[in-house]
């Protein structure tokens, strides 16, 4: 189950003196995610840090950064079907996609479901 905190202050748009930075981190086995927002021109601050899969903003962000890892999905070499369901929640038209596709994760998520996987 993913656990989450938020906590935020804000102004009217983002400017270029705004500062965002996105990551994820495995800690204990676990998966986790930060997400920090600033800026130095007006009184503007936020933090956003939990466990579990990042929300979509978080996660298409650190995939932007940091590119995609195709995970292979089910058989003797790709990560266990039950696995990605338990982790993602996929239903399982997704399940099917990614089995056809193979699954595409940030590369922590990579070395997070390697790992996991018996």
């Amino acid at each position: 189950m993913a656990e989450q905190q938020m906590y935020a202050v804000l102004h009217c748009e983002p400017c270029e003196e705004c500062v965002r930075e996105e990551w994820q981190s495995i800690v204990d086995g676990e998966l986790r995610r930060e997400a920090y927002e600033a800026c130095t021109r007006h009184p503007f601050q936020a933090c956003e840090r939990g466990r579990g899969v990042p929300p979509p903003w978080i996660r298409e962000r650190v995939l932007a950064r940091e590119g995609t890892v195709r995970l292979p999905v089910g058989g003797p070499d790709g990560v266990p079907i039950a696995l990605l369901r338990r982790v993602y929640g996929l239903s399982i038209a997704e399940v099917v996609a990614a089995r056809a596709e193979g699954y595409r994760a940030t590369p922590v998520e990579a070395r997070y479901l390697t790992a996991a996987a018996p």
